[in-house]
C-alpha cells in the first residue's frame, strides 16, 4: 500500500486488475474524456508490465499507474497516472469508473496523493491536463486550488498547476 485515505488506499497495479481497468475504461462516459475510444483487456496488462518495472515514484522521464481501491470490499475503482517531469515537478491524470463519481472518491485521493508527493518525494509542483467540456474535473482542480495556465486548441484541453 502506498497512501490510505478514510475510504480509499493506492497500491501499485496487479496483473490480475487487467479486466477490471479495462472494464471501466471501455465505459463510453468515461473514455469520453480520455485519450481513448477502446481500452482492452490487453492495453490493461501490457500497461500494468510496464507499471510492475518502476521501482521508483520519482525517477524524471518515468511514468506509471497506480490502483485506486475502495477499502470497504477491495474493489479497484479507478487509477491515478502519473509523469515525473523532474525532481519538482509531475502531471498527475485520474480516472475513475463513472459509478464513483460526484461521490468524493477523486477528491480525496487526489488531495492525498499531492500531498504524498510533497511529503515523501520533495516534489514542487503538480500539473494536470483535462479536455474543454470535462465540467466534473475541472470543478474538482479548481476546489483544490489548481490554476489554469494553458489551453489547446490541437488537443481540445487546458492545463492546470498547482504549487504543493
Amino acid at each position: 500500500m502506498i497512501l490510505e485515505t478514510q475510504r480509499l488506499y493506492l497500491r501499485q497495479l496487479q496483473e490480475s486488475d487487467a479486466k477490471r481497468m479495462s472494464e471501466y475504461r471501455c465505459k463510453e462516459e468515461v473514455a469520453k474524456y480520455q485519450s481513448w475510444k477502446k481500452y482492452t483487456i490487453e492495453d490493461a496488462a501490457k500497461r500494468i508490465q510496464h507499471c510492475l518495472t518502476i521501482t521508483s515514484f520519482n525517477k524524471p522521464k518515468s511514468d506509471y499507474h497506480l490502483a485506486i481501491i475502495l477499502k470497504e470490499n477491495d474493489e479497484m475503482i479507478g487509477d491515478l497516472f502519473v509523469e515525473v517531469v523532474n525532481h519538482k515537478v509531475f502531471v498527475l491524470g485520474y480516472t475513475l469508473d463513472s459509478l464513483y463519481w460526484s461521490l468524493g472518491y477523486a477528491t480525496e485521493i487526489v488531495s492525498a496523493f499531492l500531498e504524498y508527493m510533497k511529503e515523501t518525494y520533495k516534489f514542487k509542483k503538480a500539473i494536470c491536463y483535462v479536455y474543454h467540456d470535462n465540467i466534473r474535473s475541472k470543478k474538482l482542480l479548481k476546489k483544490l486550488h489548481f490554476v489554469k495556465f494553458d489551453e489547446s486548441y490541437y488537443y481540445d484541453d487546458e492545463g492546470y498547476v498547482k504549487k504543493i
